[in-house]
């Protein structure tokens, strides 16, 4: 089996490493779809399996074909008034990851996705107490200051251009600005799908996104497609708050690994 791997995509990896990004594959599925952290455990299981610049452009096709779901799904309910607004100032931070990438090694990069991950994960857990003190609001759509909307909107565009992992970031805003659960959902797709979008030849340019990472993509799409069915499947079954769990746990501890090598 690996000796066709390796033949497939000119990669000789151990058994386990193909696992993990067969994993990640499906993580970015449910993330998409069921999951809002998992994503963030993609990040890592690819950095896991994969040199670390490489594991970034390995994952970016992959973000996309899952944004697809997501898109088709909940496109209209899209709040373009708040993409109108973020996305000026998370352009800005997309040119700021472009050229962290465009300077670090491999060697590099590693602790700095473990580091960036952990700082996710933290904003994670603000959004979550964040979520549970305003349960039961109904005020939607909240002013929300310039400064604000311009401090995580750069965050955003650098987290995402540097290592994949802004989707915490963006996930704090939206509470903030109060949006409900269906354009929360939808603004978040519509975000990532356009700055997902414009990072290809970025990491084109970079050496980041090359045939042989499009051949490995092409091994672990489908993992993204079971993923999300998967996902679509899970989601009225079993409670989002034990998944979620697993899911920031999980990321954690390979986080922790990544940072420490």
């Amino acid at each position: 089996m690996t000796e066709f791997l390796s033949g497939l995509t000119g990669l000789d990896l151990p058994i386990l490493s193909w696992c993990l990004l067969l994993l990640a594959g499906a993580g970015v599925g449910l993330s998409k779809t069921a999951i809002p952290g998992g994503g963030i455990l993609a990040v890592v299981l690819t950095a896991m399996a994969l040199p670390s610049r490489m594991s970034v452009g390995v994952l970016l096709p992959m973000l996309i074909f899952g944004d697809f779901f997501a898109i088709g799904k909940y496109r209209p309910h899209i709040d373009r008034k708040q993409l109108v607004t973020l996305l000026p100032f998370a352009l800005i931070g997309l040119g700021g990851g472009y050229a962290i990438l465009r300077f670090v090694t491999n060697e590099q990069l590693k602790p700095i996705i473990g580091a960036a991950v952990l700082a996710m994960l933290a904003l994670q857990q603000v959004n979550a107490r964040l979520k549970k003190r305003r349960e039961g609001l109904t005020a939607a759509n909240r002013p929300v200051s310039p400064v604000v909307t311009a401090v995580f909107g750069v965050l955003s565009g650098m987290g995402t251009g540097m290592a994949n992992a802004a989707g915490p970031i963006l996930s704090l805003y939206l509470l903030i600005a109060g949006l409900p659960k269906l354009q929360f959902i939808a603004t978040s797709s519509g975000f990532f799908f356009i700055l997902n979008l414009l990072k290809v030849p970025l990491f084109a340019s970079l050496g980041i996104i090359t045939t042989q990472s499009l051949r490995i993509d092409l091994l672990a799409l489908p993992s993204v497609l079971i993923g999300a069915l998967l996902g679509f499947w899970l989601v009225k079954r079993i409670p989002q708050e034990v998944f979620n769990r697993i899911v920031v746990a999980l990321a954690f501890v390979a986080a922790v690994k990544l940072l420490i090598g």
